[in-house]
């Protein structure tokens, strides 16, 4: 892995250990899917791109990745858009805040997710689901208004929740107190604790 990669867990733990807030900068690499719509329904599409869409299709609408990964050894592909932020000092980082998953020629999963990035997320929280929960919403009121239930006290409890209908899942993610939520993913259930690519 590139040293300059990281993950958001890893870069915020990085300034909170240095008790330092992140400053960001806008770069090439600074850009946003080309959004068609700002809906987001549950289980089935962000921002105009829906699950099950090939990739090239998906590409026609957002335009093309920054990145895309080899295949996984399950036959799953991840495409990444990617924000460059800059901690205090000059040191330059990367992350991805938004992604797909691709198996068998199809779009299994959309990933929608804060870019610590100014130039960028006021954008991605535009987007929202028809019960008006979006990137910055209390996972609260996400579970209420999905009836999910509740955590039951572990780390990963509180910080997921995953509606499910039938074999389509929308996962809400909240890294941390105060639980705002992060990352809104949708597409297909996992059928094997997320091995085969899909959400779990």
């Amino acid at each position: 892995m590139n040293a300059n990669l990281w993950t958001r867990s890893s870069l915020l733990a990085i300034a909170a250990a240095a008790g330092l807030s992140l400053c960001v900068v806008s770069s090439a690499s600074a850009r946003v899917p080309k959004l068609k719509g700002l809906s987001i329904v549950t289980g089935t599409s962000i921002g105009g791109v829906k699950v099950g869409m090939t990739k090239a299709q998906l590409i026609a609408v957002w335009g093309k990745p920054d990145r895309c990964q080899p295949p996984d050894q399950y036959g799953t592909t991840t495409c990444e858009w990617v924000a460059v932020s800059t901690l205090p000092g000059g040191q330059k980082v990367k992350q991805s805040f938004t992604s797909f998953k691709v198996r068998k020629g199809k779009v299994i999963v959309i990933n929608l997710e804060l870019a610590e990035n100014t130039a960028i997320d006021p954008k991605l929280k535009r987007l929202k689901t028809a019960k008006n929960v979006k990137l910055g919403s209390k996972l609260a009121d996400a579970r209420r208004k999905y009836a999910i239930a509740a955590p039951t006290g572990g780390t990963d409890s509180l910080s997921n929740a995953l509606f499910k209908q039938g074999k389509r899942c929308t996962r809400f993610f909240a890294g941390s107190a105060p639980y705002n939520i992060e990352a809104i993913s949708v597409g297909l259930c996992s059928t094997n604790n997320g091995l085969d690519g899909g959400l779990y």
